[in-house]
């Protein structure tokens, strides 16, 4: 009786909404059809296709940039959550047979707040068993000057803003270095290197932070281990790492700066305590260093020698 006494417009009406209905549905079922083809095609890009171009791109540009063979294991990305993995990253002497470095395994996690805020930012750096030959040839002269005069002698824009950054949990694990001296005559091997910084950043970034600060090695066979502490009810969940300088030669040790000083250092011993302060503060984050220095019998001299400043004693 009910469908008797229904007036046509009431159909009419009840039938346009039920053909709305249908219409909405279908087109939710297109939309929810189109995303899933979009994330399928994407993830079998990014897993099967994307490594390949990646490690061809990477070793064509690292070898141009640094004249140097370079060359690349295998790269594996996971497209969904930006990870990527290198395998075996060699970079070769610029002869072409001497080994520079060699990395086992680099692992970068990014953030898809790199794509919003178009710079990088990575949840995650960890770097396996890097092995870095450096030869010294003569004073301020190493096998990677050139490298270094090369990127320097680029003008700088003076109109380009600082690059921004946001790099959280970088480790370093079983890291090896040679130094082959030719100026003194000498070798010094720098192994079972573990690094921990709990992040560097000018970029606001709210990321999980598990790594503490660390820094241990072995020198010439003997050990140094440097490890931070985290305040355990800090809000700003705060880590602090400490270094003690005991009459550090100046001399000896600033032969190695790869970049030539303004000034001659012939005498001065450094000392002191410093603490380097990792204050995570979400979603911003600050390092701040603090503690005191002091210099003895330094003195500073132009490259021909004349006397710039001398000092028995001093602190800051």
């Amino acid at each position: 009786m009910a469908n008797r006494n229904s007036s046509p417009n009431a159909l009419m009406a009840a039938g346009r909404a039920r053909a709305k209905g249908l219409y909405r549905s279908r087109g939710l079922r297109i939309t929810a059809l189109v995303i899933v083809i979009f994330l399928a095609l994407f993830g079998l890009f990014g897993f099967f296709i994307a490594p390949g171009l990646i490690k061809s791109q990477l070793e064509k540009q690292l070898s141009a940039q640094l004249q140097r063979p370079v060359t690349i294991g295998a790269i594996h990305l996971n497209p969904y959550n930006l990870r990527l993995a290198v395998d075996k990253l060699h970079i070769g002497e610029r002869d072409g047979t001497s080994p520079f470095v060699d990395v086992d395994g680099l692992v970068a996690n990014a953030s898809w707040a790199s794509v919003f805020r178009m710079a990088p930012v990575l949840d995650e750096l960890s770097v396996q068993h890097p092995q870095i030959h450096i030869t010294r040839t003569g004073p301020q002269a190493f096998n990677f000057t050139d490298i270094v005069q090369r990127f320097a002698s680029k003008p700088a824009d003076p109109n380009a803003s600082p690059t921004r950054f946001a790099l959280s949990n970088i480790s370093v694990h079983n890291g090896d270095i040679t130094l082959d001296d030719k100026v003194l005559n000498a070798t010094h091997h720098v192994d079972q290197i573990e690094v921990g910084i709990p992040f560097l950043a000018n970029l606001p970034h709210d990321a999980d932070i598990f790594v503490q600060p660390l820094l241990a090695m072995q020198i010439d066979g003997s050990p140094l281990h440097i490890a931070g502490q985290t305040k355990p009810f800090a809000d700003s969940h705060e880590s602090v790492i400490g270094f003690t300088l005991d009459h550090f030669d100046l001399p000896r040790y600033l032969g190695y700066v790869p970049e030539p000083l303004p000034a001659a250092i012939p005498s001065g011993q450094l000392s002191g305590k410093l603490e380097l302060h990792f204050i995570d503060t979400k979603p911003a984050q600050q390092l701040r260093l603090e503690g005191q220095l002091q210099a003895d019998n330094f003195a500073m001299t132009t490259h021909d020698n004349a006397p710039v400043l001398e000092l028995g004693h001093g602190s800051v």
